[in-house]
This record gives structure tokens, C-alpha cells and sequence, in this order.
């Protein structure tokens, strides 16, 4: 949808892309802005679906990124980008090791690998303290529980990246995590505004792969010189 176009004759209209990544579908955004003028463009959809294989229900975040590529490559098409911002649904993350290479395809958190860690998880923070530090209601999908659940993979991890946080650390090289994006972990502390370090490592994650917090809007980094030419 947009507003009918008014000429500007100011500076040039501000071009930004916004990566929309829902559990069925993707798509992205060209949002034209400028004086007396907003528009707001799709220039690329996409599909997206949980793929079994091994009895575990993963998403194809590879193929997340090759369709983002696309559509910013269209977005850049119709002419200068001067921000991307990138949106996804809570919950799910990938590993990433210290070579900065993915440890593996993120689970889904429809996979039952939780089912029956939160009962173990309250047996060393108890509810109340979980919802005392974090806020967040009990879900057995949240965060803190997938990782719980999987022990054996966070020995080789240095960062735990949310999905559009890992899409914009391949973009950047930049790791880090948005900040209300992380209060969906169960692992943020709401009153200190950081991560509940303490708590993560009582249930076994370790405090080092939580990465760098930053506020909503922050600027991330700049586009990595080989980005454009990746396929």
C-alpha cells in the first residue's frame, strides 16, 4: 500500500529496506520517505516452513538469507538503499562457533526437543524467580529451554544469535542481540536491562555465547564488501 506520490523538492528521498521474516512466509519492504512523500513497496515474498530431517524439525535459515539477498538485490534495483532493517519471530536462534561459521541449522521451537525441560529447568530457578528476573510467561518453547535442552551443543558456541540478529551478523560480520528481541529468551533481566547471566548459568548455558546487547534502531554496521556478490 502507499500514498500517492508527491514530488520532492528537498534532498533525496530516504530509500530503506525492511526484512519481514514470519513462520509461513517472508517478504520485503522498500519504504520510500521524503517530503510530502511515503511509499511503501514489495519487491520481493517468499515462502518458509519448518523441514524435518533426522526426526528434528529445523528451519532452512540458508535459504532465509538467499531469499533476503534477493529481495535487497531488487530493492537496490530501483535504486540507493540507505538502511536495512531486518524483523523475524521470536524464540529461535542459531549457534554460531569461533570461527563465526553456524554450528548447525536453528530447531524450530515447534520441535518437542523441550518437552519436559521446563520441569527440570524450575527444579534450579524456581518460576517465581524466573518471572521475577525475566518477565516472561512460561512457554515451553521459550529460549532458555531449547538451550537447556541441548547441552552437548553449546560447548563449541561463542554467540547465540536470534534469527534476524544472525542474518544480520552474515550481513555485517557485527555480533550482537536487539535488545527487545532478547527479553523473548527468558535469559533477559528486565529491571538490570541486560542479560541474566547468573541465571543462565544455573541452568547450564553459558553466560559467554549471550552476545552484546544493543537498543531498537541501532545501527548494526555496514554492508561486508563480498555481501553483494554472495548467492
Amino acid at each position: 500500500m502507499s500514498t500517492p506520490a508527491v514530488p520532492a523538492t528537498g534532498p533525496r528521498p530516504l530509500r530503506v529496506a525492511a526484512v519481514d521474516l514470519g513462520a509461513t512466509s517472508g517478504r520485503v519492504m522498500v519504504g520510500t520517505v521524503g517530503e510530502g512523500r511515503l511509499e511503501l513497496e514489495e519487491v520481493h515474498r517468499f515462502g518458509n516452513g519448518p523441514v524435518r530431517a533426522g526426526g528434528t524439525l529445523y528451519w532452512d535459515v540458508l535459504g532465509l538469507y538467499r531469499e533476503t539477498l534477493a529481495g535487497l538485490r531488487l530493492a537496490a534495483a530501483g535504486g540507493p538503499v540507505d538502511a536495512i532493517g531486518i524483523d523475524s519471530w521470536a524464540v529461535d536462534y542459531g549457534l554460531v562457533g569461533a570461527n563465526g561459521a553456524l554450528l548447525g541449522n536453528p530447531v524450530s521451537h515447534r520441535d518437542p526437543r523441550t518437552a519436559g525441560v521446563r520441569e527440570q529447568v524450575v527444579k534450579v530457578v524456581p518460576e517465581q524467580e524466573l518471572y521475577a528476573t525475566t518477565g516472561l510467561q512460561q512457554l515451553p518453547f521459550n529460549t532458555l529451554y531449547q538451550l537447556a535442552s541441548a547441552p552437548d551443543l553449546l560447548g563449541g558456541a561463542e554467540a547465540m544469535l536470534l534469527v534476524p540478529d544472525l542474518l544480520g551478523y552474515w550481513l555485517t560480520g557485527v555480533v550482537g542481540a536487539e535488545r527487545t528481541n532478547a527479553s523473548t529468551t527468558q535469559l533477559y533481566d528486565v529491571r538490570a536491562r541486560t542479560w541474566a547471566t547468573s541465571l543462565a548459568e544455573r541452568v547450564g548455558v553459558p553466560a559467554r555465547i549471550l552476545p552484546p546487547l544493543r537498543d531498537p534502531g541501532s545501527t548494526v554496521g555496514t554492508l561486508l564488501p563480498d555481501v553483494p556478490d554472495e548467492t
